[in-house]
């Protein structure tokens, strides 16, 4: 392992594993739910602006790569991919980019119902490209907190 793998890997650990640590199905639900409307409110308060539609960008295409990922508990592992593949159009406007992040959010809350319905165990772990295993809870505050950073970029 390199020195900056070995770095990511516990970074990871102190920003994504150890916040969830110990936490019930029940708990990373309802933190995912309460991150919607904090987030909704920082990006419908944004100007249309080149930077601010390639950021909101960013964050609906990294959420749905998480989901993708995280949509391997129930169906099996996939080939290895990036976000990038996931970020919308970028002729879209910032009105629609803030409806897609919101459905995108709401599929987020939605599959994670579908993991915890499937018996899915917050401690099982999935890769991340940069981070490398994290568990499924620490998956989804990954996906609530990247989204808040990028959203304060916003303007």
């Amino acid at each position: 392992m390199s020195i900056s793998s070995f770095l990511l890997h516990n970074i990871a650990g102190l920003m994504f594993e150890r916040p969830t640590r110990g936490l019930t199905a029940a708990v990373v639900l309802r933190r995912l739910e309460q991150s919607q409307p904090v987030f909704a409110q920082q990006i419908e308060q944004s100007a249309d602006s080149h930077k601010n539609r390639a950021l909101l960008g960013h964050i609906i295409g990294v959420e749905r790569w998480a989901q993708a990922r995280l949509r391997q508990c129930v169906s099996g592992p996939t080939a290895p991919d990036e976000s990038d593949a996931y970020v919308p159009a970028p002729d879209v406007t910032i009105a629609d980019l803030v409806a897609d992040a919101r459905r995108t959010r709401s599929d987020s809350v939605a599959l994670l119902g579908e993991l915890i319905d499937a018996g899915v165990p917050m401690t099982r772990t999935i890769v991340h490209n940069q981070f490398g295993a994290l568990t499924v809870a620490a998956w989804f505050h990954y996906i609530a907190m990247h989204s808040m950073l990028e959203a304060k970029k916003m303007r």
